[in-house]
């Protein structure tokens, strides 16, 4: 796999020890903004940006994890490996963000994201 290739095999490593094992969805948040397009009374339109931090969204399995010792942890670099395609993403200066629920049917946790000051990729 190569080019324009997704999925496969991705591994997510922070810098603290902690791996999470993916399941499902993985999204990534790699502007730094949000752009809104905004109209006037006159009827032209405009472009509103924020700044917003870079960041991720997952499911995960339950590994026994204690979430909310997650949430409250000191930041982290994390670095997502696409082993299939060779593509990395890190994450410097992050935190955990969300609110956590456990599937105790299958094992998935959801509602778990990430915040971080900056973002690089490579691959």
């Amino acid at each position: 796999m190569a080019g324009k290739d997704f999925g496969g095999q991705i591994r997510l490593r922070l810098s603290n020890g902690t791996s999470l094992s993916l399941r499902g969805t993985m999204t990534l948040k790699t502007t730094g903004r949000v752009v809104e397009a905004i109209r006037n009374q006159d009827g032209s339109i405009d472009r509103v940006s924020t700044l917003a931090p870079y960041g991720w969204e997952i499911t995960c399995k339950d590994d026994g994890q204690d979430f909310e010792a997650l949430l409250k942890a000191d930041r982290f670099d994390a670095t997502f490996i696409e082993d299939d395609n060779g593509k990395s993403h890190y994450y410097t200066r992050a935190f955990f963000v969300g609110d956590t629920s456990i599937n105790r049917m299958n094992g998935e946790v959801s509602g778990l994201g990430g915040a971080a000051e900056t973002y690089k990729s490579k691959g």
